[in-house]
């Protein structure tokens, strides 16, 4: 039975290694920041976003693995739980190369549509270029992860995160503030860092599977992981998710476009505060993890008490760090911003709506949590409906308040686009729970 002592010792290391995540997006900020000025900072962010339209376009591959994972541990299945992370394998290392051969003409379009300055829009593209050779092991990252938190080895996760972010830092600092190559000296660290991340976590996957009794590559044959049936079930939730993960990307991209529209100080700021809300939405989002395990066993198990309790329990303590983190935000928010922001139009703007971000903890939580739990049962119709009714409640409210609220309303709508996903998501949580009634 789930306890809460049970999820603390799931949650800690998956805190750790959630705030490791975006920790690498944090790093990329935080050193063009001490080494360059507004253009080069609001060149990562609009170059970040054209890498990250695709980046999390794709993220359905780690929700994908860890839900069937946990499902296929849940209802006594080893072998069909190794199946699941090698198809996924599959389909991200021929996604990432598919993304690397279209770089150039992803860049072009990309660069087409938004509306930053000529200068950022320059160092932008050459962040692009470099940050695109990637993808194949940032993709297969996916999978790896998602596979270890699904099946329970989260500080395993929290190693290979920790050490992929170790190291990002290290090539962020010799490639930009020693070899001064600015944009392209961030994608270039990133790149490098990601593909020594996906081969070790690739190599402790194995080395799980060989001290499981039960593996055998004769289990992973063309054959077993191309077999109908499972293809199908993999492709209708992933696709799903696909959709919910593009809906997603368009709203965070929306978000950063719309600061670009405010000149290139703005967007400065608000790629300085996106890094605090990413950093909090990916630790909060360790508990999530941990409903989405727990959700999953329990749905493998056809347990509606097992459900329910779950979610109950992840919960308390994810609303209770939310307020938390609110709170250290706008105590603490300051200081860190002005230790990497040197620019002081930059810095001044960064500090002025740094209020509205320490909002974003607390009114996010509840989409965050109830993500976790519909990846668990790998309910991803539902998950792809509410992010396109969100999205559009967000792009309505961007309308009407940022035309004369300029970044005031630009912030609004965007923490109004997490409360939207909130209520969508809680909307339809009975009808989980009815699905996993009528199982029994």
């Amino acid at each position: 039975m789930l306890t809460r002592k049970r999820v603390i010792a799931l949650t800690w290391p998956m805190i750790f290694a959630n705030a490791l995540i975006p920790l690498v997006g944090v790093i990329d900020t935080a050193v063009i920041g001490l080494a360059g000025d507004a253009t080069d900072i609001g060149g990562v962010a609009l170059g970040g976003m054209v890498f990250a339209v695709f980046y999390w376009s794709t993220y359905f591959l780690r929700m994908g693995v860890t839900g069937f994972t946990a499902q296929a541990i849940g209802a006594g299945d080893a072998v069909e739980s190794q199946r699941i992370v090698a198809r996924a394998l599959l389909i991200a290392l021929v996604l990432g190369f598919v993304f690397l051969v279209l770089k150039s003409p992803i860049s072009a379009l990309a660069f087409h549509i938004l509306q930053g300055s000529e200068a950022v829009e320059y160092k932008g593209a050459a962040y692009v270029s470099v940050r695109f050779w990637g993808a194949p092991a940032a993709l297969g990252l996916f999978a790896v992860t998602g596979w270890l938190i699904g099946a329970g080895h989260t500080r395993t996760a929290l190693m290979v995160q920790g050490i992929l972010a170790v190291f990002n830092g290290v090539l962020d600092v010799w490639f930009v503030m020693k070899l001064g190559l600015g944009p392209a000296g961030v994608a270039t660290g990133t790149a490098i860092a990601e593909w020594f991340a996906f081969i070790l976590g690739l190599a402790l996957v194995l080395r799980i599977f060989k001290a499981d009794g039960s593996f055998s590559f004769q289990n992973l044959t063309l054959r077993d992981l191309l077999e109908p049936k499972a293809v199908k079930r993999l492709m209708s939730v992933n696709f799903a998710l696909f959709l919910r993960s593009i809906f997603m990307t368009i709203g965070f991209s929306w978000f950063i476009n719309a600061g670009a529209r405010q000149g290139d100080v703005l967007l400065a700021a608000n790629q300085v505060l996106l890094q605090f809300i990413v950093v909090w939405a990916f630790v909060l989002d360790a508990f999530a993890l941990t409903a989405e395990t727990e959700t999953g066993r329990a749905v493998g198990r056809k347990s509606l008490t097992d459900l329910r309790r779950a979610v109950r329990l992840t919960s308390e303590f994810a609303f209770a760090c939310a307020i938390g983190f609110s709170i250290i935000t706008l105590i603490g928010g300051g200081w860190v911003i002005r230790l990497i922001i040197t620019d002081p139009l930059v810095r001044e703007a960064t500090l002025a709506f740094l209020p509205w971000c320490a909002a974003a903890p607390v009114l996010g939580v509840a989409a965050w949590q109830l993500d976790g739990i519909f990846i668990g049962a790998t309910r991803s119709t539902a998950m792809r409906n509410t992010a396109i009714v969100s999205l559009l409640i967000y792009l309505a409210l961007d309308a009407l308040l940022a035309p004369s609220g300029g970044n005031v309303g630009v912030w609004a709508a965007f923490l109004g686009y997490y409360i939207a996903r909130g209520i969508t998501l809680a909307m339809v949580y009975p009808a989980l729970e009815r699905s996993i009634q009528q199982k029994v």
